[in-house]
Protein backbone atom coordinates (compact mmCIF):
# COMPACT_ATOMS: atom_id res chain seq x y z
CA UNK A 1 0.00 0.00 0.00
CA UNK A 2 1.05 3.69 -1.16
CA UNK A 3 1.78 5.65 1.71
CA UNK A 4 2.44 9.50 1.62
CA UNK A 5 2.72 12.29 4.38
CA UNK A 6 1.31 16.06 3.31
CA UNK A 7 1.37 19.49 4.84
CA UNK A 8 -1.52 21.82 3.53
CA UNK A 9 -0.53 25.23 4.49
CA UNK A 10 -3.29 28.07 5.44
CA UNK A 11 -3.71 31.21 7.03
CA UNK A 12 -4.14 29.62 10.46
CA UNK A 13 -4.21 26.15 9.88
CA UNK A 14 -8.50 25.70 10.24
CA UNK A 15 -9.79 26.66 6.63
CA UNK A 16 -8.09 23.63 5.51
CA UNK A 17 -8.99 21.29 7.73
CA UNK A 18 -12.11 19.95 5.88
CA UNK A 19 -10.35 19.76 2.20
CA UNK A 20 -7.85 17.71 4.70
CA UNK A 21 -10.74 15.18 5.54
CA UNK A 22 -11.97 14.99 2.18
CA UNK A 23 -8.77 14.89 0.81
CA UNK A 24 -8.01 11.23 3.26
CA UNK A 25 -11.15 10.22 2.35
CA UNK A 26 -10.42 10.15 -1.52
CA UNK A 27 -7.24 8.25 -0.39
CA UNK A 28 -8.93 5.35 1.62
CA UNK A 29 -10.87 4.77 -1.46
CA UNK A 30 -8.02 4.77 -3.56
CA UNK A 31 -6.21 2.23 -0.92
CA UNK A 32 -3.80 4.62 -0.36
CA UNK A 33 -2.13 5.68 3.68
CA UNK A 34 -2.12 9.24 3.16
CA UNK A 35 -0.56 11.16 6.76
CA UNK A 36 -2.30 14.66 5.79
CA UNK A 37 -2.40 17.86 7.98
CA UNK A 38 -3.31 21.18 7.62
CA UNK A 39 -0.91 23.99 9.37
CA UNK A 40 -0.66 27.58 9.95
CA UNK A 41 1.70 29.46 7.56
CA UNK A 42 3.29 30.42 11.18
CA UNK A 43 4.21 26.73 11.67
CA UNK A 44 5.52 26.04 8.56
CA UNK A 45 8.20 28.69 8.97
CA UNK A 46 9.54 26.71 11.67
CA UNK A 47 8.44 23.28 10.73
CA UNK A 48 11.76 20.47 11.22
CA UNK A 49 11.96 18.64 8.40
CA UNK A 50 15.01 16.63 9.57
CA UNK A 51 13.02 14.98 12.31
CA UNK A 52 9.56 15.24 10.85
CA UNK A 53 10.14 14.35 6.90
CA UNK A 54 6.99 14.72 4.56
CA UNK A 55 6.94 13.93 0.43
CA UNK A 56 5.00 17.75 0.24
CA UNK A 57 3.54 20.83 0.96
CA UNK A 58 0.34 22.14 -0.96
CA UNK A 59 0.40 25.87 -0.52
CA UNK A 60 -3.54 27.40 0.37
CA UNK A 61 -4.78 30.34 -2.14
CA UNK A 62 -4.70 32.75 0.20
CA UNK A 63 -1.09 32.10 1.30
CA UNK A 64 0.67 31.96 -1.81
CA UNK A 65 2.74 34.44 -0.68
CA UNK A 66 4.92 32.30 1.58
CA UNK A 67 5.63 30.18 -1.35
CA UNK A 68 8.82 31.09 -1.64
CA UNK A 69 9.74 31.14 1.47
CA UNK A 70 8.06 27.33 2.18
CA UNK A 71 10.66 26.33 -1.03
CA UNK A 72 13.59 27.88 0.85
CA UNK A 73 13.03 25.71 3.86
CA UNK A 74 11.83 22.46 2.45
CA UNK A 75 13.76 21.62 -1.04
CA UNK A 76 17.17 21.07 1.23
CA UNK A 77 15.32 18.10 2.49
CA UNK A 78 14.31 17.02 -0.98
CA UNK A 79 9.98 18.34 -0.49
CA UNK A 80 7.84 19.44 -3.02
CA UNK A 81 5.83 22.37 -2.78
CA UNK A 82 3.30 23.11 -4.94
CA UNK A 83 0.29 25.19 -5.28
CA UNK A 84 -3.08 24.18 -4.20
CA UNK A 85 -5.29 25.72 -7.40
CA UNK A 86 -7.82 28.09 -6.31
CA UNK A 87 -11.26 26.15 -7.75
CA UNK A 88 -10.18 22.96 -5.92
CA UNK A 89 -9.47 24.76 -2.49
CA UNK A 90 -12.72 26.82 -2.62
CA UNK A 91 -14.99 23.39 -3.78
CA UNK A 92 -13.30 21.50 -1.18
CA UNK A 93 -12.64 18.96 -3.57
CA UNK A 94 -10.76 16.02 -2.36
CA UNK A 95 -10.53 13.98 -5.00
CA UNK A 96 -8.77 16.29 -6.92
CA UNK A 97 -6.46 17.33 -4.65
CA UNK A 98 -5.54 13.34 -4.22
CA UNK A 99 -4.54 13.09 -7.16
CA UNK A 100 -2.71 16.47 -7.45
CA UNK A 101 -0.69 14.63 -4.59
CA UNK A 102 -0.28 11.00 -6.20
CA UNK A 103 0.71 13.02 -9.56
CA UNK A 104 3.56 15.05 -7.70
CA UNK A 105 4.66 12.39 -5.29
CA UNK A 106 5.06 9.89 -8.76
CA UNK A 107 7.05 12.44 -10.63
CA UNK A 108 9.50 13.48 -7.67
CA UNK A 109 9.84 9.47 -7.44
CA UNK A 110 10.06 8.94 -11.30
CA UNK A 111 7.66 6.45 -10.80
CA UNK A 112 6.28 5.19 -14.46
CA UNK A 113 2.11 5.71 -14.24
Amino acid sequence: MASYKVILVCAAGCSSSLLEVRTREAALRHGVDLAISAVSVGTISIYDYASRPVDLILIAPQVRYKKKSVLASAEPYGVQVQDIDPTVFGMVDGEKLFDQIVRAIKIANHSPT
